[in-house]
């Protein structure tokens, strides 16, 4: 009951928002992903596992019912016939009967379910992109504080025993030496502690590129400390394949000329801050220590190993969708025939779309990452490139993982970064509103309040 009722709040509230607006109905789709682990966690229930689901479908019908403009359709023309066929091939698996209907179901969901995120993020303009900056922080700011006390007090106050949390309890490799018993990673309010550090690094992008613009002492105030908070829940996180990607976003940043000298001051003292709390913290330290080419290479070979290539050649047109283990809840993986679980997310791909449909994903994730990001003179230039750098590094490391399409709420900004690297946000003449450029010698642009 309490199931069913929360997913009726997370879809009326995501409805509502979303006929408000198209930032506040993703605020609400974002805030029910970022409590969908705790939430799935403490209700042990079927029904728990569609929370954000419902979100989701909310938000999707407000959508249905407003068409784009006449120069949004020219703009987001070759977007919306990638959306087509990346929805539409996983429709047509749908019509081989290799697995179970209800393996099937679950398999089509994880497959498409998220890519309708394209065209909401081709939707968003440049003022939207300021308004998500807020939530993100918000969102970022209290799940660090859920994470601190998880840090403080022991997960077992926030995440009970049971099969949804058996990944969370079994993360406990933090060591220092000597010791036997190791400390858990730790996942704020997320499914598990990896999509904890990948939402965060996710984010970086955006609250980086409203805090460059420096609009007002509030905000940016709001902004360093919700930034401060995503760096270091990055490292409470231990995910290292996550902690490898935040620094090379934190290097780009530092090395980009874009910030001036008091951001780039400021942006010091908060890389210094954290550095200090990671050092004198051994369970923190420890985890960044162990990063080294020795770890990084056996990760690699443990998803890039000889069965893949023989899932390859024997299924080319897959296993049908689920078959491939994607994203079955626990209370279905006895359905799944002939299951072959793999650790890495193209070759789940395949089993579950056949060679077309990775080719077809592999296809879009060039076009997108070669798409031109737009005039340097834009104050969301920068950001775009530094989700461009993010976007490339997550879609590289599904040579390495599985998820990448199914987490939540990751894989829906994932999806929402990509569509701003495809298309170019609407200039308007009417309404502007001054935006401060990222670098002192560019010009000042105007647009109008979206």
């Amino acid at each position: 009951m309490v199931a069913l009722l929360l997913c009726g709040i997370a879809f009326v509230a995501s409805y509502v928002a979303g006929r408000r607006s198209l930032v506040a109905g993703i605020g609400v789709v974002l805030a029910a992903g970022y409590f969908y682990g705790i939430i799935r966690a403490n209700v042990t229930s079927t029904l728990s596992h569609f929370v954000f689901d419902s979100a989701v479908v909310g938000l999707y019908l407000t959508q249905l019912t407003k068409p784009f403009a006449p120069e949004d359709l020219a703009r987001t023309r070759q977007l919306r016939h990638w959306a087509v066929l990346l929805i539409g091939w996983p429709l047509l698996m749908l019509l081989i009967p290799l697995q179970d209907p209800m393996v099937q179901l679950v398999g089509l969901r994880a497959n498409v379910f998220f890519v309708p995120f394209l065209l909401l993020g081709a939707r968003l303009q440049r003022e939207d992109f300021h308004r998500l900056a807020h939530v993100l922080a918000l969102l970022n700011l209290v799940a660090f504080g859920f994470a601190l006390a998880e840090f403080f007090l022991g997960l077992e106050y926030f995440y009970p025993r049971n099969d949804v949390t058996d990944i969370i309890y079994r993360s406990n490799d933090i060591r220092s030496a000597g010791s036997l018993l190791g400390a858990f990673r730790i996942p704020a309010t997320f499914p598990n502690s990896s999509v904890y550090a990948s939402t965060m690094v996710i984010t970086v992008p955006v609250l980086l590129g409203a805090w460059l613009q420096n609009r007002t002492h509030r905000e940016r105030l709001l902004l360093s400390l919700a930034l401060f908070g995503t760096v270091l829940g990055v490292f409470l996180s231990a995910s290292r394949t996550s902690l490898l990607l935040l620094f090379v976003l934190l290097m780009a940043t530092m090395i980009s000329g874009r910030m001036g000298a008091f951001g780039r001051v400021a942006w010091i003292f908060m890389l210094v801050g954290i550095g200090w709390v990671v050092s004198i913290n051994e369970r923190l330290f420890l985890r960044l220590m162990s990063l080294s080419p020795d770890t990084i290479i056996e990760r690699i070979s443990w998803s890039m190993n000889r069965g893949v290539f023989d899932y390859v050649a024997k299924y080319p047109m897959g296993n049908g969708l689920g078959g491939g283990g994607n994203s079955i809840p626990h209370f279905l993986l006895h359905l799944v025939r002939n299951p072959m679980p793999v650790e890495n997310q193209y070759a789940t791909i395949m089993l579950e779309q056949g060679l077309p449909g990775l080719l077809v994903w592999l296809a879009f994730i060039v076009w997108t990452l070669t798409r031109p990001l737009g005039p340097r003179t834009d104050p969301w230039h920068f950001p775009r490139l530094l989700a461009r750098v993010a976007c490339a590094l997550y879609l590289a490391t599904g040579f390495i993982g599985v998820g990448l399409f199914t987490a939540v709420p990751f894989s829906a900004m994932l999806f929402m970064w990509m569509a701003w690297l495809n298309v170019q946000p609407r200039r308007e003449a009417e309404a502007p509103v001054p935006l401060r450029a990222a670098h002192p010698a560019e010009p000042r642009l105007a647009y109008r309040h979206a």
